[in-house]
């Protein structure tokens, strides 16, 4: 009889469990307001699918846009064609044939980062029978201006004047990338520019001129900026096309700019007095005068230090200890890292940026995000600020039941060149940008699973 009443009291239970459920219905993928049949990217390396140091199939494929298109498909999309290149192939930003980055297995058997070749000199990287319009036009190395610039795919410009990835699928020698895109006839498309116009000068070192400049290694000049970006408004809305208009990411979210820390220097007590002596020795045979030499000398101290960093704003010496407002780049060389430079010889201009660079570049990125989000207002069009959501990951976020964070190689949202997204990372975009346009437009797309797209791949 136990046994009886047990049974039916765990029936009861049950029942009871299910009528509590909530009553979760599927929402039809709807695109509200706005037409999807012709969704078109346009943007630089972020919209491309870059990763890893080059342009590569994989890249392309896991682009955010090409997520984005396959949720839009539920909900009246159309197809989404892009310029792909050869599988097993990359390129670099200028469409030439590149290493990648790669984890390998390393002497010790622990994963090293080792570039590899990503293609056979004098292999095409292209399909040659692709013919647009394409629905990505995101040319790797593009800033805002050269979106309108005609020639910009013409190798009859000359060297720098012209991108040599855009002249493998532009529609014409003066084609601009904005004109190919609108010959897709856009019905809805996603503007991520800007980056580069900043970028360049910061993974440079502050190498290009910081207030304003349309050299590689400038940033671009706030008038240019705000002259080329109503010109591409202009012309993708020209048609009743809507969109949305991504800002532009805070350099302390991308590990190119966090992953060596400023005091990475360990020094024992006896290896720190040798250094200051060695500095001492060496300021004194230039001829600097005794009582001024002990300010000059870097404080070195047993324990944890800034790196020795050039610095030509410093007195005398043109050379400090880093701070805490200094930021050490990815792309110092770890070999030199690990004997004199940074302790011995000062890691040069080139591989640092000094708080002063800094703030000229958080200025221009400020600046450049307000004009994206007030031509998108002026225009009817949905703003996305993905900086919350990379802020928020740099000290850890749970997506799916995954912790990824903008730590290099480990954090999941990243590639290995510490600039561009994973696919893992392109999906956390994607799905900020479906939240968004779900908000701005009232649709119903669905979100990606996050954890179906892989991170950097492990030997």
């Amino acid at each position: 009889m136990k046994r009886l009443t047990s049974l039916f009291t765990l029936a009861v239970a049950a029942l009871v469990l299910m009528q509590c459920e909530p009553n979760v219905s599927e929402r039809t993928p709807d695109s509200g307001t706005v037409d999807f049949s012709s969704y078109v990217a346009v943007g630089n390396s972020l919209t491309a699918g870059y990763a890893d140091n080059a342009l590569h199939r994989d890249g392309q494929l896991n682009a955010f846009p090409a997520i984005l298109a396959e949720q839009m498909k539920q909900a009246g999309g159309g197809d989404f064609f892009q310029p792909l290149v050869n599988p097993g192939v990359g390129s670099n930003a200028d469409g030439q044939a590149r290493l990648e980055l790669r984890l390998v297995p390393g002497p010790d058997g622990q994963p090293t980062l080792s570039p590899q070749p990503a293609a056979a000199d004098g292999q095409d990287i292209f399909r040659r029978q692709q013919t647009g319009p394409f629905n990505n036009v995101g040319v790797p190395g593009a800033r805002i201006f050269h979106l309108v610039t005609p020639g910009y795919g013409n190798s009859a410009a000359g060297a720098g004047n012209f991108n040599r990835f855009f002249t493998r699928f532009k529609s014409d020698p003066m084609a601009t990338v904005v004109g190919d895109a609108m010959l897709a006839e856009p019905t809805f498309f996603s503007l991520w520019i800007g980056n580069n116009d900043v970028l360049g000068y910061a993974t440079s070192g502050g190498s290009g001129n910081p207030d304003g400049g349309i050299g590689g290694m400038d940033i671009t000049p706030m008038d240019v900026f705000q002259q080329s970006l109503d010109g591409i408004i202009a012309t993708l809305t020209a048609g009743g096309a809507k969109g949305v208009v991504l800002g532009i990411p805070d350099i302390t979210t991308i590990p190119f700019f966090t992953t060596v820390p400023w005091n990475g220097l360990v020094l024992t007590a006896e290896q720190a007095g040798m250094l200051r002596a060695g500095f001492a020795a060496q300021l004194a045979a230039m001829g600097v005068p005794d009582e001024q030499i002990p300010a000059l000398v870097p404080d070195f101290q047993a324990g944890q230090n800034g790196f020795l960093i050039a610095d030509p704003e410093t007195a005398v010496v043109n050379f400090r200890l880093a701070t805490e407002n200094d930021l050490i780049l990815l792309s110092v060389p770890q070999d030199s890292l690990r004997t004199r430079w940074g302790s011995q010889v000062p890691i040069p201009n080139r591989f640092t940026l000094r708080q002063e660079q800094i703030q000229a570049i958080n200025t221009a990125t400020t600046q450049f995000n307000t004009a994206l989000e007030t031509a998108a207002s002026g225009a009817g069009l949905v703003y996305v600020d993905m900086n919350p959501t990379l802020q928020q990951a740099r000290t850890g976020l749970v997506f799916d039941g995954m912790l990824l964070s903008t730590q290099f190689v480990t954090g999941g949202l990243f590639s290995l060149d510490g600039v561009h997204l994973s696919p893992r990372g392109n999906a956390v975009v994607a799905n900020g940008v479906i939240e968004a346009i779900n908000r701005g437009y009232g649709a119903t797309l669905s979100p990606v699973n996050i954890s179906a797209y892989e991170g950097v791949r492990f030997p």
